[in-house]
């Protein structure tokens, strides 16, 4: 069996629930985290009165110590449910809404066989991180004391080190690329995932990216470990340092530590969003357990998608410092786009929640909890300057704290949750409530609907081909109606098509909307979804034009929108003219930039 086909195999496993298909038929208690016991199916008759069998769900595994059946999640479909091998991996697909149609074939696409291996390449390293943190001497002493006692000075318990895979990148500049290399990695895939680079003066010579520093795995909601973050112990910059871009990796939209809060985010239904990994450890700590990361990049609307996979309640818990409170700003205002419910801590103290844990206890987080702030209050509070009362501010500076709140107010889809806040604001500023709604009213009677469907018409187009947006807004446009009449193709959609490819808010907006929609949505729940009637009505009197070929239509349009954004890139780039200033070797990483824009379009065209 060649790695390719186990790496498939645990992939596949890895997604499917061994207790949702013994729940079925069998009793099952659940004993806490992923573990549970269950009525055993190998007994006689499957009638045990008390459940005896094991199951460990995260890992799919079961153990009967009564009968001392034992197995994964394909040997009980075997054993018990009387499947081969193959019907076992077309009934977990089925199931588990999983594509299996290129799982025995002998032949795997180039973008399976890369993300596999990827796979594979970063838990082999996560392992040596693991292993070299740990590892002794003959003495029984630790081999790396600095990297040990960093983590004992920032109180990190064993139990969290293991649990978070925690690990060590020794002071060396090939210990990594031998370790890899005994396991027959490539040095050329380890550059792809940013695990070593390449010198710049030798293209032949590789050394270890992540040098003395503390290992931070990033693993997903599937327990793939996709990425790492590395902290310098030795005041070394960049402070942190994590992997590059790559198939598996995504940093705009990682969760830290996603794979041991998700559970309790649904239990909660709840999740406290932080800033960075000392931020999400801090939380697990002291056992607030549906605490997740956003590796210190900017909240970004892929986080949502994902945040809105577990719950629609978020506490934002970023950092209180004066560049905290901006991010904060942002990401509300990215958030309340998804129609998620938002809540602030306002971490005045200190300046994150790291900090905040080595002087306070749990005790002060729940104070902290309880006094947190709804996001128009926090968004008027981070407005003024000092320690004033709202009420006693300037009229310019409430007229100030109102026009940055049309924003926010207007990505709002309750009315009735508008007005109330607005009644709020009014309140607290002291300030004329129906003239406050009025003048919001107005500043936002931009027709967005009559936008969206002059935009329809491809005579629009037609009419202004020297505006490149407009062709591309014609492009996003199709799509939304292709995909509000046809569900199915959404999944597919996602998986090639990122947010950030939509130039259109309005486009944008009805896109993300329909990311929410679940595998089994009909047309009718699309365009229920979009919030519009009349679009949805406009949309619907299309429907003979997005009926046939939708595969092919989808396709076209997947490479005609990858196609304008790097036209749009390379135009951005073009627009930016050298200067006089430029040195030759910015002028050269420009023009590299731009060369490397064009082959990307000749081989997306190449591809189609």
């Amino acid at each position: 069996m060649d790695n390719l086909f186990i790496e498939k195999l645990n992939s596949l496993l890895s997604r499917v629930s061994l207790v949702d298909i013994l729940r079925d038929k069998y009793k099952v208690v659940h004993r806490g985290g992923s573990q549970y016991t269950v009525q055993c199916p190998f007994h006689k008759d499957g009638q045990e009165a008390n459940p005896s069998m094991s199951v460990d769900d995260s890992k799919g595994l079961y153990q009967c110590f009564t009968c001392g059946a034992k197995g994964n999640t394909i040997t009980y479909l075997k054993e018990k449910e009387g499947m081969d091998f193959k019907d076992a991996v077309k009934y977990l697909g089925k199931r588990f809404s999983i594509d299996t149609s290129g799982f025995f074939s002998s032949k795997s696409t180039q973008k399976e066989q890369i993300y596999l291996e990827s796979r594979r390449i970063n838990r082999t390293a996560c392992n040596f991180f693991g292993k070299t943190l740990l590892l002794k001497d003959k003495n029984g002493d630790y081999f790396y004391k600095d990297a040990v006692q960093y983590l004992k000075n920032r109180k990190m318990p064993f139990a969290i080190i293991k649990e978070f895979k925690i690990g060590y990148a020794p002071p060396s500049w090939d210990a990594l690329i031998k370790s890899l290399s005994s396991n027959k990695i490539s040095v050329k895939n380890m550059n792809v995932l940013g695990l070593v680079n390449v010198s710049k003066n030798n293209p032949n010579h590789f050394y270890d990216n992540f040098v003395n520093r503390i290992m931070f795995p990033i693993i997903n909601e599937r327990e793939e470990i996709i990425g790492f973050g590395g902290r310098s112990i030795d005041g070394k910059e960049p402070k942190y340092l994590n992997s590059k871009e790559s198939l598996i990796f995504k940093k705009k939209s990682c969760l830290y530590g996603i794979n041991i809060a998700k559970k309790y985010i649904m239990k909660e239904d709840e999740i406290i969003l932080v800033e960075g990994y000392m931020d999400t450890i801090a939380c697990h700590k002291m056992n607030i357990k549906n605490a997740v990361g956003s590796l210190g990049t900017a909240i970004s609307e892929e986080h949502a998608i994902e945040i809105k996979k577990y719950t629609n309640n978020v506490v934002l818990a970023l950092d209180g410092d004066e560049a905290g409170i901006k991010a904060t700003q942002k990401a509300v205002l990215i958030l309340l786009k998804f129609d998620l419910k938002l809540t602030i801590l306002s971490i005045k103290e200190t300046k994150d929640l790291d900090e905040y844990f080595t002087i306070y206890n749990k005790n002060g987080f729940d104070n902290l909890y309880k006094n947190r702030l709804n996001w128009y209050d926090f968004i008027v509070e981070s407005c003024i300057k000092g320690e004033r009362e709202p009420h006693n501010l300037s009229i310019e500076e409430k007229l100030k704290i109102v026009n940055i709140l049309y924003r926010y107010l207007n990505e709002l889809k309750s009315e009735t949750e508008k007005q109330m806040i607005i009644s709020h604001i009014a309140s607290k500023l002291s300030i004329d409530r129906e003239a406050f709604n009025k003048d919001y009213m107005n500043s936002f009677k931009v027709n967005r609907e009559n936008k969206f469907l002059n935009y329809n018409s491809k005579n629009y187009v037609l009419k202004n081909k020297n505006i490149k947006t407009d062709n591309n807004f014609y492009y996003e446009n199709s799509l939304i109606y292709l995909l509000a009449l046809n569900p199915s193709l959404i999944k597919e959609a996602e998986r090639e098509i990122g947010v950030d490819l939509f130039k259109k808010d309005i486009t944008k907006e009805f896109y993300i909307r329909l990311l929410t929609l679940g595998k089994d949505a009909t047309s009718e729940d699309a365009l229920n979804i979009l919030g519009n009637e009349n679009i949805a009505n406009r949309i619907k009197s299309k429907e003979n034009l997005y009926k046939d070929n939708i595969e092919e239509k989808l396709e076209e349009l997947i490479i005609k929108m990858k196609s304008g954004d790097l036209d749009y890139k390379r135009k951005e780039l073009l627009s930016n003219s050298i200067q006089s200033k430029d040195n030759f070797e910015s002028i050269c990483a420009k023009a590299r930039e731009i060369h490397l824009l064009n082959k990307q379009k000749e081989k997306l065209h190449q591809g189609s």
